[in-house]
């Protein structure tokens, strides 16, 4: 007789009815010893008896090869540990998130801070063209798209290397793979740095900035010795919130003309109404995402010729810096990055775009979660990985909107990822990857890589209230924004997401004839908006009453296409109409002669 399984300890915890549910599907299998059910599993007796002991949880090879063999349904079970898997790797980060306050090798996803230098690694050969750059010219204009580490590039980089003696740990760090030589621009010691970002009043903001900037002149002068301190430096952050959001342009205009005076030297009337002088020799740093230079470009042209010799462009990091910016923190910390964790967080961070917020937000909670003193990739995998976060990201966001943002949310989420999952699309609209996308299953297979994505127009979204909804989705890292495109920040994004994935499922018929539409609409604009390209007959009969009935949304181009697209078929029903009149006519009056022409014969015929 086979031993009696020893009961599970007291409670009620999530493990322990986990490992009590195991124990009924095996009951209900007829309760095999478990000598007889590792025969079936192809699993140690041993592992299937410790996964229902309720101590600790079971892999998920071994749970499901426990189900499988008891003729559970895996698909249900998987999902099952999944969730506990979540909610137990939660509550241990949480006792160490207390546990390790202060002590995390990794910020998350928000940007690097100054404080953060010692942790900073990855960029040491762009830091160094920054700071040669800003050496030849008084203004540098660093601009990338969203997500590129702009923002920690000057903190945490800048910053710090103009400021003086390197955070301890950071100068042999820095070395190497890129250089350490720290020099300040135009000058021999540490040059006084003020930061600051424009937000919804960026001329207080300007006057504020200059007054810390002014008030650290003066302290490096006092202690400088002797020494030359370096010019100052006034580094503009986030420089998209000058279109984003500040709504008085006026204020922007003063705003850019006191940037461009101060680089100048010269005076004028924006520089007139601050409070404090701007410090003489001044150098500017403007930081901007790429998508909003051009139109600060042409909204200024005076900033566009000042800054025209001075712009750096910050692009993904290679894949050694992304070695280095993932190793490197965990050595200082103490800590180890498993082989297999490196190249999966390289491969992946180095295909998407914008990823470096991402990445720093999974190497923490893989931090939190690790082994003793080693990063994982069960421990990365645990926390859902790049998907799990964005998911979690994506939902909160969206349940935080308004509804009426949330239908915008929607419609944005829904173009690109449709644009993402038809990548595979045939270019002469005869059929769609959008139904090979879905599985037998239900799911979404994505249809595009690397190779095959296409952004969407930044014009695109340009309905009233969208342009806020998408940048609060490009702050909270879903959603990266590139000059004048517009793309998902990952592409399993779709698939990870359960809200989204539904979406697509529902509308994957409208997915597809919204990208036929969108295909024609470009190749429309592209050929010089050719009349011959336009819809006509049933197939624009059906899109227009799809929109009527609010299950399309066009936007932007395509919106122009249907429009031309009806005035053209209006423009058709008016000269068929004025054809037909003018044969009704013609038979009309052919009609009258051969009437009158009748009456002239019978005439005859009655003289005779």
């Amino acid at each position: 007789m086979p031993r009696r399984e020893s009961p599970l300890d007291p409670g009620d915890g999530p493990l322990l009815r986990f490992a009590g549910d195991l124990r009924a599907l095996r009951e209900r299998a007829g309760s095999p010893p478990y000598r007889q059910l590792a025969v079936r599993a192809h699993c140690s007796a041993a592992s299937l008896s410790v996964a229902a002991g309720g101590r600790r949880l079971p892999s998920l090879a071994v749970t499901l090869a426990y189900v499988q063999a008891c003729g559970g349904d895996v698909r249900e079970w998987r999902h099952r540990w999944q969730l506990l898997a979540a909610e137990l790797a939660a509550d241990s980060a949480a006792r160490r998130r207390a546990q390790d306050a202060g002590r995390a090798p990794y910020p998350g996803a928000a940007a690097f801070e100054a404080a953060d230098a010692e942790r900073f690694f990855g960029r040491e050969a762009m830091l160094d063209r920054l700071v040669a750059l800003l050496a030849e010219r008084r203004l540098v204009i660093l601009t990338g798209p969203s997500g590129a580490g702009k923002s920690s590039l000057v903190r945490a980089g800048l910053l710090d290397r103009l400021g003086g003696a390197p955070a301890a740990g950071a100068a042999a760090g820095r070395s190497g793979a890129g250089g350490g030589t720290r020099r300040a621009p135009a000058g021999g010691g540490g040059a006084p740095v003020a930061l600051l970002t424009p937000g919804e009043r960026p001329m207080e903001a300007y006057a504020l900035a200059l007054a810390r900037l002014g008030q650290r002149v003066g302290e490096v002068t006092r202690g400088a010795s002797g020494a030359t301190a370096g010019d100052p430096v006034l580094v503009v952050d986030q420089g998209e919130q000058l279109r984003t959001r500040c709504r008085d342009a006026a204020e922007r205009a003063r705003f850019l003309d006191a940037l461009v005076a101060t680089v100048s030297g010269g005076s004028g009337e924006a520089l007139a109404e601050l409070p404090v002088a701007a410090p003489a020799r001044c150098r500017v740093v403007l930081v901007v995402r790429s998508d909003q230079s051009g139109p600060l470009f042409a909204e200024h042209p005076g900033l566009a010729d000042a800054g025209r010799h001075g712009v750096l462009s910050v692009g993904r990091p290679a894949p050694d810096e992304l070695r280095r910016a993932i190793t490197e923190p965990a050595l200082r910390a103490g800590c180890t990055v498993e082989g297999a964790l490196l190249a999966v967080l390289i491969s992946t961070a180095a295909q998407q775009p914008g990823a470096l917020p991402l990445l720093s937000a999974a190497l923490l909670e893989t931090w939190r979660r690790r082994s003793g003193n080693a990063l994982t990739l069960a421990g990365f995998q645990a926390t859902g990985g790049f998907e799990g976060a964005l998911a979690r990201t994506a939902e909160a966001l969206y349940n935080g909107l308004e509804a009426s943002d949330r239908a915008r949310a929607q419609a944005v989420f829904l173009r690109l990822g449709g644009e993402l999952l038809g990548a595979g699309e045939d270019p002469a609209g005869g059929g769609t990857a959008l139904g090979d996308a879905l599985t037998p299953g239900g799911e979404l297979l994505p249809g595009g890589d690397e190779g095959t994505r296409r952004p969407v127009r930044r014009t695109e979204f340009d309905d009233p209230g969208v342009p806020a909804v998408l940048e609060r989705l490009v702050r909270a890292r879903l959603v990266v924004v590139d000059r004048d495109t517009v793309e998902l920040s990952h592409h399993a994004l779709p698939q990870a997401w359960p809200r989204l994935r539904g979406w697509l499922a529902e509308g994957c018929e409208g997915l597809g004839e919204r990208r036929r539409l969108t295909a024609a609409a470009r190749g429309w604009a592209a050929a010089d908006r050719d009349p011959e390209l336009l819809y006509r007959g049933v197939r624009l009969d059906r899109l227009r009453r799809r929109v009527a009935a609010g299950e399309l949304a066009p936007a932007g181009v395509e919106r122009a296409f249907l429009a031309a697209s009806a005035r053209a078929a209006a423009a058709d029903r008016r000269r068929a109409q004025r054809q037909n009149l003018a044969v009704a006519g013609v038979a009309m009056a052919s009609g009258a002669l051969l009437a009158l022409a009748g009456g002239s014969r019978i005439r005859r015929a009655w003289r005779w």
